[in-house]
């Protein structure tokens, strides 16, 4: 048997082979570094379908030893990529709907969780909102967050979460200050590129500029510092950035891991944007800082508009790179600097329009199926808060299965970043990688175990 003619199109055929190879081998090393167990057995079990298959396609050729069979071969795996990879047109999708109306802090959960029974602050805001009084008498029955009978309760996790939390309270009093009374004249793209690099430098993962919209701000206070004020600001720009969630921590939600990283998270971008906000006061221009009980703003909708990602199925900002598994940090200012451009990506929304693993694998069941409505005037999703805020108060800890099963929550690395990439370009790739998803990690994958460091036991 004589070997066959290496050609340029057999050349080319082999080539396409071993880059798929090589792909899934970097996906099973991905796999192992990320413990992903079920994802590296079946990449490997496809690995080997693959190699199979390529072999006896390269035996075939052997075999017939013509010409014909390694053209047809090119051109078949070609228009499969290209039938599976190419950015087909697609229906037209309406991001957003008209501007949204402004939102009362106090009808937000950490709002009425800090309501005291009787006293004018509780009667007041059940009097206005009488629909809300029985959802909230069942989660006061409950442990609550953090608290030693809830199911998930921790002796050394919930304490430590808690100190970051306290942490982050005693910066709520450095959101504002003084501001320097000789404003410092500055070129506004290198002051932008100054903020934004020493932002990474301080650990900031994604970072943008907008226009602060009366959309973004509360209508009235919910907390104790400024319960029923209006909000009021003389600031037009808002400065967004992102931190982010460790995958191993988010991973084991909903159990103590998980607001132990939530806490640490809202802690550091309390801490960055306390920074940011006095720098830019030292320049002469007055700002603040938005952080975890001091919020002026609904971080997600000014992160969104700040070009940083979309708000998904579940509510919260869909970034590019790591999905919902991050916090967000927002500075308020009248810096004159300049808004960032947006480019906004439609394939986030189509892509939870079809995936709908969040809502599946919610333990509350707090999430919707269905597709985007209008709501206070806005087109989008919302979470049913009650019921969400309700099981965090049985487990005791911000619960975060829906970060954790949400497919762009992987690690931001080469092998799911090029899947990232395809989901955004391709609608076939879109509907493939979503079931592919379920197949190599599970629709409902279980909660990891915790580290060892965190095991009273150990």
């Amino acid at each position: 048997m004589n070997l066959p003619e290496w050609t340029i199109w057999s050349i080319a055929l082999f080539i396409v082979f071993v880059a798929m190879d090589l792909f899934l081998i970097y996906g099973i090393i991905q796999s192992i570094n990320e413990r992903e167990d079920r994802a590296v057995k079946r990449l490997g079990l496809l690995l080997l379908v693959l190699v199979v298959a390529e072999l006896l396609l390269i035996y075939a050729g052997v075999l017939l030893n013509i010409q014909l069979f390694w053209v047809l071969m090119v051109i078949g795996l070609v228009i499969l990529i290209v039938l599976i990879l190419f950015p087909w047109p697609e229906n037209k999708i309406i991001l957003d709907e008209g501007e949204p109306g402004r939102i009362d802090e106090r009808t937000i959960m950490f709002s009425r969780n800090e309501l005291i029974p009787e006293t004018q602050n509780f009667n007041e805001y059940y009097s206005d909102y009488p629909q809300h009084r029985q959802t909230d008498d069942e989660f006061r029955k409950s442990p609550g967050l953090m608290n030693k009978d809830s199911r998930f309760y921790h002796p050394w996790v919930f304490p430590a979460a808690d100190a970051s939390f306290y942490t982050v309270a005693a910066l709520q009093s450095r959101t504002d200050g003084v501001v320097a009374k000789t404003k410092q004249d500055f070129d506004p793209e290198k002051l932008e590129r100054f903020v934004r690099n020493w932002a990474r430098e301080m650990g900031v993962h994604s970072i943008g500029i907008t226009t602060l919209k009366p959309s973004h701000l509360y209508s009235k206070g919910g907390r104790s510092h400024n319960y029923n004020e209006p909000v009021e600001t003389t600031h037009t720009l808002a400065i967004a950035f992102t931190v982010e969630m460790d995958f191993d921590r988010v991973a084991a939600s909903p159990r103590s891991p998980i607001i132990l990283e939530s806490s640490n998270q809202y802690l550091k971008a309390g801490v960055i944007a306390v920074q940011l906000a006095s720098f830019l006061r030292n320049l002469g221009y007055s700002s603040r800082a938005h952080i975890d009980g001091k919020y002026q703003v609904r971080c997600p909708q000014v992160a969104r508009d700040a070009g940083l990602g979309e708000i998904g199925r579940m509510s919260l900002l869909m970034t590019p790179r790591l999905g919902p598994r991050v916090r967000i940090g927002v500075v308020t200012t009248e810096a004159p600097l300049p808004v960032s451009r947006v480019n906004r990506d439609p394939s986030m929304i189509r892509f939870c329009q079809i995936c709908k693993k969040c809502a599946d694998t919610c333990p509350a069941q707090a999430l919707p199926s269905d597709d985007r409505k209008i709501t206070n005037g806005a087109l989008t999703w919302t979470t049913n808060q009650e019921k969400c805020f309700g099981y965090w108060c049985q487990v005791g800890t911000d619960c975060g299965r829906c970060i954790a099963v949400c497919p762009y929550s992987h690690p931001d690395n080469f092998f799911h970043n090029i899947v990232r990439l395809f989901i955004r370009i391709s609608p076939i790739f879109r509907k493939i990688a979503y079931r592919m998803d379920d197949w190599l990690y599970g629709r409902k994958p279980p909660s990891r175990e915790l580290p060892d460091w965190m095991n009273p036991k150990n």
